[in-house]
């Protein structure tokens, strides 16, 4: 009997044995794949030919300096409190339209201009926004003709107050239309 209850035992062993050495190959297998993955990117990189890096050097160059990439970080201000308008639809019934906007450009100086003329931004935009139709606001293409109009205007604004329109971009932060 303890013969028998021996060879079980190794049986037992044996197979459970098997069993954690192919868990044990999976696991390791799938740690590599994972390092593999994460690290591959790096690798390919490190091994890439000064050649390569040369010709897309060379490639960034032939582009021009419109398209490089900026040399400055995104800064923001925000046109405070909300602009609020009126706007009809084809029925001539009022609606109410709240925006809340923040301009962007690259140079603080520039910003800081925005600031201390918001009266005037923010006096012609309602001005703009205000003759908008419901209609138009209600899509996607009215809403970014409003931000394309808003731009126009805010840069027109500071090139006349300060002679430097390089206000790159307006934003939605908010738009409510009831």
């Amino acid at each position: 009997m303890a013969e028998e209850e021996s060879e079980v035992q190794e049986a037992e062993e044996k197979s459970g044995g098997g069993m954690m050495k192919k868990l044990m190959f999976v696991g390791v297998a799938i740690a590599l794949i994972g390092i593999g993955i994460v690290a591959g990117p790096a690798v390919m990189n490190m091994i890439a030919s000064p050649d390569a890096e040369e010709v897309a050097g060379e490639e960034v160059e032939e582009v021009g300096e419109e398209f490089a990439e900026p040399s400055k970080p995104a800064l923001y201000v925000n046109l405070h409190p909300p602009l609020v308008v009126n706007v009809k639809d084809s029925a001539g019934v009022a609606h109410f339209m709240q925006i809340t906007m923040e301009v962007m450009a690259r140079d603080q100086e520039l910003l800081n201009s925005v600031r201390e003329h918001v009266a005037v931004i923010r006096n012609n935009l309602i001005l703009i926004y205000g003759t908008a139709r419901y209609e138009d606001v209600s899509t996607r293409e009215g809403k970014e003709k409003l931000l394309a109009d808003g731009l126009a205007e805010i840069q027109q604004i500071m090139l006349d107050k300060v002679g430097d329109d390089s206000v790159e971009a307006l934003y939605f932060t908010s738009l409510i239309v009831q």
